[in-house]
């Protein structure tokens, strides 16, 4: 299984997205996790803003992903939130910690400030893609 933050999905379902392949190719036929607070996220961002090309994808996208209940780590719920590392990111990497599974974002900042307080997720972290709106 692998856990997908918001930012991950959005990469997935963007138009032109060149970082969908790359996602792809490291998801490899696992299983990709959505946590609950993850999920409600990216459904309000792509409610908003995807364009219709993208709601397409992102109907395709939801019937291959599962959404789980928030269930951060000991470790995560000992994070204080900052600037850089919300309390969302906290239950979306430590929903991840607490599974034992990689957790994809490209929230580098978040996964930084996570490490100065001495927390390490496992992460596969990439770079960013936003909805075009087409």
């Amino acid at each position: 299984m692998i856990n997908l933050d918001t930012n991950t999905a959005v990469a997935f379902i963007a138009e032109g997205s060149p970082v969908r392949y790359e996602l792809r190719r490291f998801v490899n036929n696992q299983q990709m996790i959505m946590t609950r607070t993850a999920f409600d996220e990216f459904i309000n961002i792509v409610q908003y803003s995807a364009g219709s090309l993208e709601q397409t994808r992102v109907n395709r996208f939801l019937q291959r992903v599962i959404v789980v209940p928030d269930n951060p780590s000991s470790a995560a719920q000992k994070l204080k939130p900052t600037r850089s590392l919300d309390p969302n990111d906290i239950i979306i990497l430590g929903t991840g910690d607490q599974m034992g599974i990689v957790t994809m974002t490209a929230d580098a900042k978040a996964v930084r400030a996570a490490s100065a307080q001495g927390v390490d997720f496992n992460i596969y972290l990439h770079l960013p893609y936003s909805l075009t709106g087409s």
